[in-house]
């Protein structure tokens, strides 16, 4: 049992999810597609594809020729239900692969730790409470998906979890923890002064909350790969 995770930036990992995936004896391989790396071996020897975030828009397609090939990568395993989890950029690929339209928000950019709410009440996400401090840093937004349900929203943007079938699209960093949070706050100093963040907000998320994240990230994924 093994997952395909495809990767854009090397410190925008698994982080917190790789802990729960080794509980469930689950393996995981990276596709890092922007050094090359294409996928050579059938997609159904995977139980799931991982789309992880990145610094690229899912509408520049013709600046980063590898996204047309993670489209086509998601499109295959949508018709052979094989489930998608989309993380940001992710999200926002599963979004435009579904119909739905990607664009920069107008509302500004997420950054840190903050809330977002519970909309929906789709199982794969029960023990989730109505609001969950998680990991935001995205600029751009998405239409909901024909089809799709609307599970997660936020004070600034509508649209931040949706479920289409057996796949999610999560706008924000479910899969993030403080220790990378801090991480990305030392790499990506420049775009954080230039967007006049407050570094507070990397580690605004309390011993309990960040337990709580962890439980319940643990319970959506027993659930999203077993299928509920």
């Amino acid at each position: 049992m093994k997952i395909l995770a495809i990767r854009h930036v090397e410190i925008e990992h698994l982080s917190a999810f790789e802990g729960i995936l080794k509980n469930l004896g689950i393996e995981w391989t990276y596709l890092d597609t922007p050094k090359g790396e294409r996928l050579f071996q059938p997609l159904e020897e995977y139980m799931a594809l991982f789309v992880l975030g990145g610094y690229m828009g899912a509408y520049e397609e013709d600046k980063y020729d590898f996204l047309a090939y993670e489209f086509k990568l998601m499109e295959a395993a949508l018709k052979r239900d094989i489930p998608v989890l989309g993380i940001c950029l992710g999200a926002q690929m599963l979004a435009k692969v579904l119909g739905a339209k990607v664009y920069p928000g107008d509302r500004g950019k997420e950054i840190g730790w903050m809330e977002v709410i519970k909309t929906g009440d789709h199982p794969y996400f029960s023990d989730f409470p109505e609001r969950l401090k998680v990991f935001q840093w995205h600029g751009d937004t998405f239409d909901l998906p024909g089809g799709a349900e609307r599970v997660f929203s936020s004070e600034k943007y509508e649209n931040q979890g949706f479920v289409y079938g057996k796949s999610v699209g999560l706008q924000f960093h479910l899969e993030v923890d403080k220790e990378l949070a801090l991480t990305w706050k030392e790499v990506y100093k420049e775009e954080i002064f230039r967007e006049g963040i407050d570094y507070q907000v990397f580690s605004a998320i309390s011993e309990s909350e960040e337990k709580l994240l962890k439980q319940i990230s643990f319970n959506f994924l027993k659930r999203f790969l077993g299928g509920i």
